[in-house]
């Protein structure tokens, strides 16, 4: 059976040095960087090269590039990983990891993978409203990084749903430069922390709807996003609210399913980590924004990459 599992891919043949689960930046620089120490790398990739930021149709803050799209940079970044001999395989998901002796033992949907060491940069999903048209204008209109694609809203109207930390905090951010912020809540009360829920009335340009429940977003003619669909929790009353984008702050939920039994994590399912990016399986190591603490942005998980090769050079020594 495992013969037939293994078909275009070189499994049970070599064991690698390090094993990096995640195409995403922080995956990605943490190969770059453990390739040009001379360790080998293989990268096991689930879906598309570039996690989150393949998401994202302009990123403008990353060092370097006054604009380049998420698919490009990232796919820049596998070029380079490549040019170092890092091996990249994509369409393969990790079902377990277990440790026997000396090594670990990968276990995916295309059979097993052999490697001395483990990088876990398995990035994170953004929490979706799960509403009609929501797919169809994520990149085209809705957003979840104000830091990466707000300036496109300048002097424009935007909609921002959530009412935690990072929905006010954006929206504070978002309304430096938008003309209108409309903040829709579907609790009565925000659940942000009380710094952020005091600067809001002295914002003008920021107007909130609490106790609404986001229903479904609205096209144009074209097909290109118009607005809201909200409904009042309590009466069932709905209308209407236009708008040139929206942003969803409801939250990430971490990648890590798959190696919840092994590995450490905290109460919202994140990574905890010491030391250089170091889980509580030595030779195991985390990365991006599966980490606990890990800030959402690709500039950052490249750093993330960085710290976790460290790591790697540092169980090596």
């Amino acid at each position: 059976m495992k013969d037939v599992l293994s078909i275009g891919h070189e499994t049970e043949k070599t064991v690698y040095d390090s094993i990096i689960v995640g195409a995403g930046a922080a995956g990605l620089t943490a190969s770059i960087y453990i390739q040009r120490d001379r360790f080998n790398s293989l990268i096991l990739e689930k879906k598309n090269i570039g996690g989150n930021a393949f998401l994202t149709e302009k990123i403008e803050n990353y060092p370097g590039f006054t604009s380049i799209s998420g698919p490009e940079l990232t796919q820049k970044m596998a070029e380079q990983a490549k040019t170092y001999g890092a091996k990249i395989e994509t369409g393969v998901s990790v079902n377990a990891i277990q440790k026997t002796g000396t090594t670990f033992s990968v276990t995916t949907n295309m059979g097993q993978y052999e490697s001395k060491t483990i990088v876990l940069a398995l990035g994170s999903t953004y929490r979706k409203l799960g509403i009609p048209n929501e797919a169809d204008l994520i990149g085209a209109g809705i957003h979840f990084c104000a830091t990466c694609d707000g300036a496109f809203y300048r002097d424009k109207e935007i909609i921002v749903i959530g009412g935690g930390n990072s929905a006010l905090e954006e929206g504070v951010f978002l309304a430096k430069f938008c003309k209108k912020v409309t903040i829709v809540n579907r609790g009565t009360e925000f659940t942000a922390s009380q710094t952020y829920i005091e600067k809001l009335p002295s914002i003008k340009n920021i107007e909130t709807y609490m106790n609404k429940e986001s229903v479904e977003f609205i096209k144009n003619e074209k097909g290109n996003f118009k607005g809201l669909k909200i409904k009042d929790v309590e009466s069932g009353e709905t209308q209407e609210l236009y708008a040139d984008g929206a942003f969803i702050f409801i939250g990430l939920i971490p990648n890590t399913d798959s190696i919840k039994d092994f590995i450490q994590l905290n109460e919202q399912g994140f990574i905890t980590t010491t030391g250089l990016a170091e889980t509580n399986v030595k030779g195991i190591f985390a990365a991006g924004d599966c980490r606990e603490g890990a800030i959402a942005q690709v500039a950052a998980a490249t750093g993330e990459g960085v710290l976790a090769s460290y790591g790697v050079r540092q169980y090596f020594s």
